[in-house]
This record gives structure tokens, C-alpha cells and sequence, in this order.
């Protein structure tokens, strides 16, 4: 996690230094930022980061000359800090952003799932995709289980809206401290970051007849036991991994 900040702070400041070459950010400040972002830009497809890492680094600088010129007051920052924390943290700390399953998805678990599973949902963001599959299949025993607060807190503000759902349980902890031998199924949508951790847990807790599910994001090296189809452009398929000690 340190060497993967200390990475996205390199590759800023030697944006800046490539900008400032050019143009001297006191001088003319909104020409340096937009100047600093293309070459952060450019650094990171050099790095070959995700998508979504390449959009943030060109944003970052303009947005806080942007911010800076605005004047804005400065509980404003501090407001925006605390959000970014209460429902991105992941992202800082697991590489994992704040994704959202598709209702298609809901839908084809719910035709999946085998009467009466045990579900955990890793990372459950604010609840929407819990909160659906147990509309659709009420016989569920569901642990969805978030550690960010912010996503949390929507999410158990989903499930008393919905009244209280008897066999859905939402919880404030990482999923990496809960034993997953107690699930028939387990769930994710994070990212490709964790997803060798995530197969080593499967391996060493997960229950001889367990599967794991995961939302589009595969195992290096582990072919999935089979797959189902999304029509989405950026969720394109569910892929399933039998355990390797039980029967497939």
C-alpha cells in the first residue's frame, strides 16, 4: 500500500517538474495545471495504470487551482476529505474503488443461488445489490460486509428503509477478518488489486462446497469452473470457482 501511494506522489510531482519546464505555475497557473495534468496523464499510460487511476491524475492538479481560485472557505476541504474518505478509503488502502453490481446481477445470482445459501457479499459498497437479491429471493441468509462507514451507513439506511429485511445483515468490518467457511457462496466486486489474496482465502477457509463469484475481475493463472454472461459494457460476466476440496 506505502510503495502504491508513494508511486501516485512520484508520478504527480515529476508532472509538475515536466509542466514547470514549460511554463512557470506562479506566472500562469491554469496553463501549468492543464500542461502538469496532460503529462500526468501521460505518465500513468507509461505505468500502465487502470482507467480509472489515468482519469484521476489528470484531474487532480486542475482541480485544486480550480479550488484554490475559487476561495473557497475551509470546511469545504475538510468536508470533501471526509467524504472521499468515509466512502473511497478502500481505494486508498486496497486499491478496490467503489463499483456497484448491476441489477442484472442481482438477477442472475437469484437464479444461481441454491435454496437456503449462506451468502457473503465482500465488499458491499452501499447495499444496493444485497438489498436486491433478497427482495428476489427472501430464503437467502445474506452477510454483506463493507468497511468503509460512509458506504456502510447508505447501506444499513437502505435496509431499515426496506424494513429490516429478517435474513440480510449489514456489517462494518472488513471482510478480510470474517471466516468464510461459514458461507455457501461468496460474493465480490473489487478489483484485479486483491484478487490473488481473495483465491488464497477461498482455498484455506472456504467450505469444501463453497463457491466463489466474482464480478468480471478473474484469478491470475485459475480458469474459472464456468460462467455467466452480462450484458453490461463494463460488468461482462459473473466467473465461479468451485473449491478445489469438494465436488464440482
Amino acid at each position: 500500500m506505502r510503495l502504491g501511494l508513494l508511486r501516485h506522489v512520484l508520478l504527480q510531482l515529476l508532472a509538475a517538474l515536466l509542466a514547470w519546464f514549460f511554463v512557470a505555475p506562479a506566472v500562469q497557473p491554469q496553463a501549468w495545471a492543464i500542461l502538469q495534468a496532460m503529462f500526468a496523464v501521460l505518465l500513468a499510460y507509461v505505468w500502465r495504470l487502470p482507467g480509472w487511476q489515468k482519469f484521476a491524475h489528470g484531474l487532480f492538479v486542475p482541480a485544486v487551482v480550480l479550488l484554490q481560485q475559487l476561495g473557497l472557505p475551509a470546511w469545504v476541504y475538510l468536508s470533501g476529505l471526509l467524504l472521499t474518505l468515509a466512502l473511497g478509503r478502500n481505494a486508498l488502502t486496497e486499491r478496490v474503488p467503489l463499483y456497484r453490481s448491476a441489477h442484472e446481477v442481482a438477477e442472475k445470482l437469484a437464479a444461481y443461488l441454491p435454496q437456503d445459501a449462506r451468502v457473503l457479499e465482500a465488499g458491499c459498497g452501499d447495499g444496493r445489490l444485497a438489498m436486491q437479491l433478497a427482495l428476489l429471493r427472501p430464503d437467502l441468509h445474506i452477510l454483506a460486509l463493507e468497511n468503509a462507514w460512509g458506504s456502510w451507513l447508505m447501506a444499513w439506511l437502505r435496509w431499515h428503509l426496506a424494513r429490516r429485511p429478517a435474513r440480510l445483515e449489514f456489517g462494518c468490518r472488513s471482510f478480510w477478518k470474517e471466516h468464510w467457511g461459514r458461507h455457501d457462496v461468496v460474493y465480490a466486486f473489487l478489483s484485479p488489486a486483491p484478487m490473488p489474496r481473495v483465491w488464497q482465502k477461498f482455498l484455506t477457509e472456504g467450505a469444501p462446497t463453497s463457491v466463489l463469484v466474482s464480478n468480471t475481475f478473474t484469478v491470475p493463472d485459475v480458469q474459472p469452473d464456468s460462467r455467466i454472461p452480462l450484458g453490461g459494457p463494463l460488468q461482462k460476466e459473473l466467473l465461479i470457482w468451485c473449491h478445489p476440496h469438494g465436488s464440482r
